[in-house]
């Protein structure tokens, strides 16, 4: 259910006006280039921009246009993204990239940019706005807080039919020859200002027509369901060692570290292990602990069960943080 009973506040001017003011700068808006921005859209998904920045310039500096990244090889692709955590974004960003690249560029509406690997509806729409000017609301977790709090919005933001009803009240809230700059307002806005606890309301260009700010309910929205807690695990991996190279076993395409290169979590009958150093890793829904197992040096060499690797290779392989943690542990790298 939604209430309005602020009117005359023109909510479109003040939040283009407070951008042109207060627009965090950042290289991709720069320009209105949509590979740049799919690029920084696909990193920023799940990681903060202090943390994806980085990640984005050395993209950029690799691979400068999507041709570039469509023809890279997967596992260079993988070396470059380990540590963002989320791989399977790294995988559908090589997908996305050649289905562009077989497309002749990207296409210009968030219906088209859906079709390509890894484009939800938040991404093909800030892509659509940004690069292209369609006039569509990016709805991501800050833009759902900012706009829920708006207009009051006490329905769970986890329903289709609650996404359909906010993109019907927010989208004559985008500037119309500015949709993209619109689009980044509300995010700088959920960012900065329009926090989860404490708002800061005195400082929010929209607070004068939002109806949370009036009731004093800002932290009541959004309305989401309740959290699961965090499932713990424990893995036993092992750690192949023969005349200077590890075995490693590249993690399938779907769950945890998807297409990754890790330690085997299985071991032949033949070989001996010993326990060694052990970790623990915090994912999104788990919280990993992870016991290593070193096998015994120079023990006859399964091929088929394991890939070998020098050092030298393993440097450059795609790792899942807590795999290049145990070699950097041991002084490996």
């Amino acid at each position: 259910m939604t209430e309005r009973t602020i009117f005359n506040f023109n909510g479109k001017v003040a939040l283009i006006e407070w951008f042109d003011v207060h627009r965090r700068l950042l290289p991709w808006r720069d320009h209105s280039n949509p590979y740049a921005i799919w690029l920084s859209e696909v990193i920023l998904q799940q990681t903060r921009v202090e943390q994806g920045l980085p990640y984005w310039e050395r993209f950029m500096s690799k691979y400068p246009s999507v041709e570039k990244l469509a023809d890279a090889p997967f596992d260079e692709i993988m070396a470059l993204w380990a540590g963002l955590g989320y791989y399977s974004r790294a995988r559908n960003l090589h997908a996305a990239a050649k289905a562009v690249v077989a497309l002749g560029g990207f296409p210009s509406t968030r219906d088209g940019l859906l079709d390509l690997p890894g484009v939800g509806p938040y991404t093909a729409a800030a892509i659509s706005s940004m690069a292209f000017q369609e006039v569509v609301p990016a709805l991501d977790g800050n833009a759902l807080r900012v706009y829920t709090r708006y207009f009051a919005v006490a329905e769970r933001i986890d329903q289709k039919r609650t996404l359909r009803h906010i993109e019907a009240l927010c989208t004559p809230l985008l500037d119309s020859s500015r949709p993209g700059d619109s689009n980044q307002a509300i995010m700088d806005l959920g960012s900065r200002i329009c926090t989860p606890t404490r708002p800061q309301c005195g400082e929010c260009p929209l607070q004068h027509g939002c109806e949370a700010h009036r009731r004093g309910t800002m932290e009541s929205f959004p309305v989401k369901p309740a959290k699961k807690p965090p499932q713990a695990e424990t893995w036993t991996l092992y750690v192949p060692q023969s005349f200077g190279k590890f075995g490693l076993v590249r993690r399938p395409e779907k769950g945890i570290w998807s297409g990754l290169w890790c330690f085997p979590s299985t071991l032949p009958d033949e070989y001996v292990s010993i326990p060694g150093i052990r970790t623990q890793h915090l994912l999104s829904h788990r919280v990993l602990t992870l016991e290593f197992h070193e096998i015994l040096e120079n023990q006859p060499r399964s091929e088929d069960a394991w890939t070998w690797f020098t050092l030298e290779e393993v440097k450059n392989l795609g790792l899942p943080v807590p795999i290049r943690w145990w070699f950097e542990e041991k002084n490996y790298i």
